[in-house]
């Protein structure tokens, strides 16, 4: 029986994902501009899986309810759990940083991993100022090996006027003095090798939970996905391929390890605005029992999307940026970790989800 699928978004041109600020010329005047992510959200995986779902699987539109988790639950069920999503470029899974603006490869998580916790044991020595300094600028020496950094597409369009009673014509007639910009992300230019071979781009997440046994395999769908009605081709596979990849990389295929562990943040991590950051971190390390060591990333302020049926912005939340790592010591299984902890608010839709890095080197001196 099926217990995980991996859902995969196939691209085929540059995409938009939305990032913040307004797209409207009533807010931002008569030029306005939309500015993409390098990574769709975890609300644009779940929310095309729900259109998906109410429209071929004839599952109900959800109640008009103020809690939009609570919304795509009623759609995709109270068990379901998703992990990502993250890209799959020139067949390699890599990982976003927005930390850095960039994206990593697994193997690049594991330097970053163990680069990062370098820094926090050198705070804990004498002179660490020194050899902060010098270890940043061997670091620096060696970024831009480990980081893709994608390209952004820039393009101006202009808004046309909405066919209705009063509007009949057929031709397409433009608003004027309405221009607006849209810089897309542009994975597309990253798929050829030296050879001109051209490689696939793919979006991938992970869904486990009752409603895998209802997802059609290998079957190819085009879908609206992201901004400005942007196409994809969505798919699902059978087995875990995030999970797989983990395994075998990072764990070499085992599956307890003890020791000091990294937790790199894939996703957003968002939480409610009630405390600090860093407490709600310490805290989900204390109910995992594990012993905190310290965090390494930034913080931003981040709103969960917009609700077309509610014609609402959802809530804003405190968040962890991708590319943030938590560190923790004890003892560790790696299916429990990467199955059943997630962190922060919506984590049953891919929010928080963390890859974790053994670190089997720990620091070393300068």
């Amino acid at each position: 029986m099926t217990e995980v699928v991996s859902i995969s978004f196939s691209i085929v041109e540059p995409m938009l994902f939305r990032s913040s600020g307004e797209f409207d010329p009533h807010v931002r005047g008569t030029f306005s501009r939309a500015t993409s992510l390098i990574m769709p959200s975890p609300s644009t995986v779940v929310g095309t899986l729900a259109t998906y779902c109410i429209s071929k699987l004839n599952k109900p539109m959800p109640a008009n309810s103020e809690d939009w988790i609570k919304q795509y639950l009623s759609v995709l069920g109270d068990d379901v759990k998703i992990n990502g999503p993250i890209l799959y470029l020139n067949n390699e899974f890599t990982v976003e940083d927005r930390t850095s603006e960039g994206f990593l490869s697994i193997e690049g998580i594991k330097q970053k991993c163990e680069s990062d916790y370098n820094k926090l044991v050198q705070k804990n020595k004498p002179d660490w100022l020194n050899r902060y300094l010098e270890y940043s600028e061997k670091e620096k020496n060696e970024k831009t090996k480990l980081y893709i950094k994608i390209k952004k597409d820039a393009r101006t369009g202009v808004r046309l006027e909405t066919r209705n009673a009063k509007n009949l014509s057929p031709m397409k007639v433009v608003r004027e003095g309405f221009l607006y910009n849209t810089e897309l992300v542009d994975y597309i230019s990253y798929t050829k090798n030296e050879q001109n071979r051209i490689y696939s781009v793919e979006i991938v997440a992970e869904i486990r939970g009752s409603l895998v046994k209802e997802l059609p395999l290998k079957q190819h769908l085009p879908v609206r996905f992201g901004g400005e009605s942007r196409v994809a081709s969505l798919s699902f596979q059978d087995g875990a391929k995030i999970f797989n990849e983990i395994r075998r990389k990072l764990w070499n295929d085992e599956e307890r390890y003890s020791g000091v562990l990294a937790l790199y943040l894939a996703t957003p991590a968002i939480f409610k605005e009630d405390k600090k950051v860093e407490e709600h971190i310490k805290e989900f390390v204390k109910n995992m029992k594990y012993e905190y060591l310290g965090v390494s990333g930034e913080s931003m302020l981040l709103g969960a999307g917009f609700s077309i049926m509610g014609q609402k912005r959802k809530p804003i939340y405190s968040a962890l940026k991708p590319g943030s790592i938590i560190f923790i010591k004890g003892e560790f299984n790696l299916s429990q970790l990467y199955l059943t902890n997630a962190l922060g608010e919506a984590a049953q839709l891919g929010y928080g989800t963390i890859i974790p890095v053994p670190l089997t080197n720990l620091a070393f001196a300068l």
